[in-house]
């Protein structure tokens, strides 16, 4: 990017609220934006003058020229003398800056005082105005000699130019070396100039284009913005680099043109889907150096005439801002807490039966000790049935058994004695 078109930072640009409903600010500084002003440099460019006549004065005469001057982006720059005493220096090592008029080179001089009626003589005249619409801006007043010739007008303008920046007035009945018709024509013009219609006209403002904020950061979901355009061209081209779905749209939430003007809003609107990310926006304008910017030598080991612009081709201005975001945050469901019904009591048993195993099933424990059943409970499945009574037959056997017993007693007894 050449000089003319650098960026910086600077004060507070112009700050435009948008419904909080479309737009929703995010934090930034209120400094924090981007400007690209034209603050040109430039080079003597010879080629470029268009010579007037001589203007005489008391003692002498001095060539009027429109002067031209080579801007270090290549735009060719028209300029008018408002320093008579310094002659010009075409050194091409020599480099011109554009300055406020605060900044000329000597405090005092009669065009610190007269800046503002200078700047009116500029814009009435050429190159600012044709020699076509001079003449009718002057019909009825003057009649000029087969019409305004070009040289005629630089003659004019310079000349004027110098009674305010340097106090020194052309001989008016001698205006030039050229003959009658021409000085008449030149005085004409020299006198609208100077004369009572010349109120003056205050400094322009160096052309700019500011974004503001240079940044901001929002989340999905949401529109990030506003940003700000701030601008003297009369428009501004705009282009951004952002993720598919992502948008960028005016104060009332619509797609956003590809155009803007000064004071212009705007904001990024992102998807609610959308993941994390960031995108950058790009303003680019044309615009004139105003007429009026002083150029002055960038050094004073090497000194020129100073010049004011009288005519600029468009230089370039150019500044981008970023952007970025973050996810939508995911909402973890709340689960919702179910009440366990109370049983009714029919339907709530008090204790838990045990299950009796079938006969297919093997129980879960081997008891400890296996119960010995009684005669009535289990029956010798070895004897078969013959019809008498199980207790009756048991009861028989003991008594043979207790007989035998007292039997084998009395024996033994016997033989003891």
């Amino acid at each position: 990017m050449s000089t003319l078109s650098r960026r910086r930072a600077a004060g507070a640009g112009v700050a435009a609220a948008l419904g909080a409903a479309v737009l929703l600010p995010t934090s930034a500084a209120a400094s924090d934006f981007e400007t690209a002003d034209a603050e040109a440099r430039a080079i003597i460019h010879p080629d470029g003058n268009v010579a007037g006549y001589r203007v005489n004065f008391e003692g002498g005469s001095i060539q009027a020229i429109l002067l031209g001057l080579l801007a270090d982006d290549g735009a060719e720059l028209k300029t008018y003398c408002v320093e008579v005493s310094v002659p010009i220096n075409d050194d091409p090592e020599l480099n011109m800056i554009e300055v406020p008029w605060d900044a000329y080179p000597v405090p005092d001089a009669p065009f610190t005082a007269n800046a503002d009626r200078i700047l009116w003589v500029l814009q009435h005249s050429y190159p600012v105005t044709s020699t076509a619409d001079i003449e009718a801006a002057l019909d009825g007043v003057v009649a000029f000699n087969d019409g305004l010739s070009e040289q005629e007008a630089i003659t004019a303008t310079q000349a004027a130019v110098w009674s305010f920046s340097d106090a020194v007035q052309p001989n008016l009945d001698d205006f030039t070396r050229e003959g009658d018709d021409v000085d008449a024509d030149v005085r004409a013009l020299f006198e609208y100039l100077t004369g009572e219609d010349n109120t003056g006209i205050g400094e322009q403002p160096t052309p700019a284009l500011s974004l503001e904020p240079s940044s901001l950061s929002g989340e999905a979901g949401t529109v990030i913005g506003p940003f700000t355009v701030s601008t003297t061209a009369d428009t501004v081209d705009v282009t951004a680099d952002l993720p598919e779905g992502v948008e960028l749209v005016d104060g009332d939430g619509a797609p956003l043109g590809d155009q803007l003007a000064d004071s212009a809003t705007f904001g990024v609107h992102v998807p609610a889907d959308a993941e994390a990310g960031d995108g950058t926006v790009r303003l680019h304008a044309e615009a004139h150096l105003n007429i009026g910017r002083l150029f002055v030598s960038d050094t004073d080991e090497i000194r020129t005439q100073s010049l004011i612009l009288a005519q600029s081709e468009k230089t370039e201005l150019d500044v981008e801002g970023t952007v970025d975001w973050t996810a939508a945050p995911t909402e973890t469901p709340t689960p919702t807490p179910t009440e366990t019904p109370t049983p009714t009591p029919s339907e709530t048993p008090s204790e838990s039966p045990t299950p009796t195993p079938t006969p297919s099933e093997s129980p879960s424990e081997t008891p400890s000790q296996s119960p010995t059943p009684s005669p009535s409970d289990t029956p010798d499945e070895d004897l078969p049935d013959t019809g008498a009574s199980p207790t009756l037959l048991l009861t028989i056997g003991l008594g043979l058994v207790a007989a035998a017993a007292f039997l084998l007693r009395r024996r033994f007894a016997g033989a003891a004695e």
